[in-house]
């Protein structure tokens, strides 16, 4: 390279000398890109839909809410990761059958984030000063990590290293909440080093409304802290990016005895390579979390309390490798990734205390290997993906103890069931197309094929809503999806932007909480189920068929005003399923029809304003459909000015006019309110 070290490290130097001196850029040009894009080697995704979406503007503080902002994608349920129970928040899209360990893979800068154990994620984890956008594509990838983007993948890009945002910011809102994020980026000659970590504290809200709670009912109270190390350094012809991140959680779920915790450590390395025949990357990363949950009933018209399953440790960890190389149109890769994972604890609490003790985990992991090939025409552009992959689950094991015959591990087991043994593999594959019609409309189309391995935690781990309990299940099988879509997309002008997508998915042996048995009694597999609770266990669905219809359209006037809206209608229904012919017809839990987002945004004079509607159809809570829940339509509003070049005000607020956001119901009626109105005010500052 033939540039000073001042010219490396001042962009504006670079460019005057590149401008002089340009048959000695090459490499300058190259690696200010990969330094301020941070970005993966692209695929060969033609014909997808993809919507990238600015995370620093939004009208809310959350990355689930942003993202919420596309119709179709979201959490397990309506509640936001503000008041979401930690198992809930998995990613789902395009309803493709909700559940909580979503089906969506999520990445930020190529790095897996969903948890190794239950495939959530940790919303709350992520500081927004450290991701300048996210890319949503819709649809199945089974390219890299392929075993995990069943229905879509969310990419979320970092703030970039070298014209980062350096600075603070801070705000303080509802329910006595308070926030402070920092970060900070040293330069140095190759490279930077960002220093990031955040505070969240928040008495939050009441779960159930005033005329149902009881004395024992309290606030969703919530503390997270967290802290992460990101450095980027160039050598000749490669360029190293690191990140650690740490991140601590403390929760309570309505209840004073319903508390978890979390404590998670993310390190990741990646290498990518250019060369003069083909450009190459490397990503490797390890994770562990340290989990601790407690699930509580109210009893006596909610004037006492029962810690009903005390989870009291579930320790997991994981870890993986992606290896790519692309030259001439064409790449090869693989990926790996190993998980394990247990739950210890205590159960059967009739009153005098816990009187079982429960031990239930395993491994797994998988082993893919794929190519992809694109290539643009005349007629078009093309690009198709053959992936195959093998996996294993082993080491199953489910223990349970009488608490008074002695600490496990000193008495033998009363139950110990034989988990044997599982494994298998199969082809997955993808093919795109796109083509300009006319200059100002492109078709695009696909089809494809992915499959995800269900979690640890759908393995093993039972869990319990108040009265409403499931049970695991080793025995479960990997889900498979076959998709097609079709779009169009129509832009006469820069500020006019329509497109409509139509998509069918077949999903195969997708997992789901299926109905057993209802309270009061024993029942064999989960114990004794209360009074108006109900007895499920996950369970393989022979087949769901969800057909879609996506419209979006963009409009920008020339007085600094851009309207947009987004729809996506879903008719989602159980089309087989032999072990209980009853669910066929029904509707996935979860799952609204109808999905819309209006939007009007203002920027000009130091101002970014924006305001926007969010509409979700009504949807079921349960397998049998019989707990609906009805439509919503919130709206949230936003404002951001510069003081100066250093400093911005920020206000938010969510859900303006206080709408009623049911996220589920039980059996007698007991409704869990979600995403209430909530307001901040806050300041950011650069250095």
């Amino acid at each position: 390279m033939s540039a000073t070290a001042d010219q490396q490290t001042d962009p504006e130097a670079e460019n005057e000398y590149c401008v002089q001196n340009p048959e000695q850029c090459e490499e300058i040009w190259l690696f200010h890109e990969i330094l301020v894009s941070q970005r993966r080697l692209e695929g060969a995704a033609s014909g997808s839909s993809e919507t990238i979406l600015e995370v620093r503007k939004s009208s809310v503080d959350r990355l689930d809410k942003v993202l919420g902002t596309v119709p179709g994608v979201g959490l397990f349920r309506r509640a936001d990761s503000r008041t979401a129970h930690p198992t809930t928040q998995g990613l789902s899209m395009r309803g493709v059958g909700a559940n909580g360990a979503g089906r969506v893979l999520v990445t930020l800068d190529g790095v897996p984030l969903n948890d190794p154990f239950g495939g959530w994620i940790y919303w709350s984890s992520l500081n927004s000063l450290d991701v300048g956008d996210a890319v949503v594509r819709k649809g199945g990838s089974p390219g890299a990590f392929g075993a995990q983007a069943l229905a879509g993948q969310v990419d979320l890009r970092s703030t970039t290293l070298r014209d980062a945002y350096d600075g603070a910011r801070g705000w303080l809102g509802s329910d006595d909440s308070k926030n402070i994020g920092v970060r900070y980026v040293k330069e140095f000659k190759g490279g930077s080093l960002a220093l990031s970590g955040g505070y969240f504290d928040t008495n939050g809200d009441y779960l159930l409304a005033e005329n149902q709670r009881g004395s024992v009912d309290v606030r969703a109270a919530s503390e997270t802290a967290y802290i992460g190390i990101n450095g980027g350094y160039e050598f000749e012809d490669a360029y190293v990016v690191g990140h650690v991140r740490y991140f601590k959680e403390d929760r309570v779920n309505g209840l004073s005895l319903a508390v978890n915790e979390t404590e998670a450590l993310d390190a990741s390395l990646t290498v990518t390579g250019y060369a003069d025949a083909f450009d190459w990357e490397l990503i490797t990363y390890y994770r562990t979390r340290d989990f601790a949950n407690v699930f509580a009933s109210a009893r006596d018209d909610r004037t006492t309390e029962r810690a009903v399953l005390d989870q009291f440790d579930v320790p997991a960890w994981g870890a993986g490798v992606l290896a790519r190389v692309q030259f001439d149109g064409v790449e090869f890769g693989m990926d790996g990734r190993r998980m394990s994972g247990e739950t210890n604890e205590r159960f059967r609490n009739l009153g005098a205390g816990f009187t079982r003790q429960r031990r239930a985990g395993g491994d797994q992991w998988t082993l893919g290997f794929y190519g992809e090939y694109s290539h643009e025409a005349d007629w078009g552009a093309l690009s198709a993906t053959l992936r195959y992959d093998r996996w294993r689950t082993y080491s199953g094991v489910r223990d349970e103890y009488n608490i008074e015959d002695g600490f496990p591990g000193f008495a033998s087991p009363d139950r110990s069931d034989l988990v044997p043994n599982r494994k298998g593999g199969g082809w997955t594959g993808r093919v795109g197309y796109e083509r300009a019609l006319t200059g100002a409309i492109d078709m695009r189309a696909a089809a494809y094929k992915t499959w995800r391995l269900p979690t640890l935690n759908e393995y093993y781990r039972p869990f319990r809503v108040v009265n409403d309990i499931t049970e695991a299940n080793p025995n479960l099988t990997p889900e498979t999806l076959y998709g097609a879509e079709i779009g169009f997309d129509y832009e006469p002008l820069n500020t006019v932007k329509l497109s409509a997508t139509y998509y069918r998915n077949w999903l195969k042996d997708g997992v789901g909480n299926v109905t057993i048995g209802f309270g009061p009694g024993f029942f064999p597999l989960g114990g004794f189920v209360p009074d108006g609770g109900v007895l499920r266990q996950r369970a393989n669905v022979d087949e769901s068929i969800t057909d879609g219809i996506e419209l979006d359209a963009m409009l920008e006037l020339e007085t600094h005003w851009t309207l947009s809206a987004s729809y996506l209608y879903a008719r989602a229904r159980i089309t087989k399923f032999d072990a209980m012919p009853e669910l066929i017809g029904k509707h996935p839990v979860q799952t609204p029809r109808h999905t819309a987002t209006v939007r009007a945004a203002y920027s000009g004079d130091g101002w970014d304003m924006n305001i926007e509607g969010r509409y979700a159809g009504g949807q079921y809570d349960d397998d049998l459909n019989t707990r609906r829940l009805d439509a919503i339509f919130t709206v949230n509003a936003g404002a951001r000015y510069d003081i100066s070049g250093s400093f911005t005000l920020t206000a938010q607020m969510e859900n303006l006019f206080d709408a009623k956001v049911v996220s589920a119901v039980t059996a007698d009626g007991l409704e869990t309110l979600a995403q209430r109105r909530f307001w901040r005010i806050g300041l950011e500052a650069s250095f």
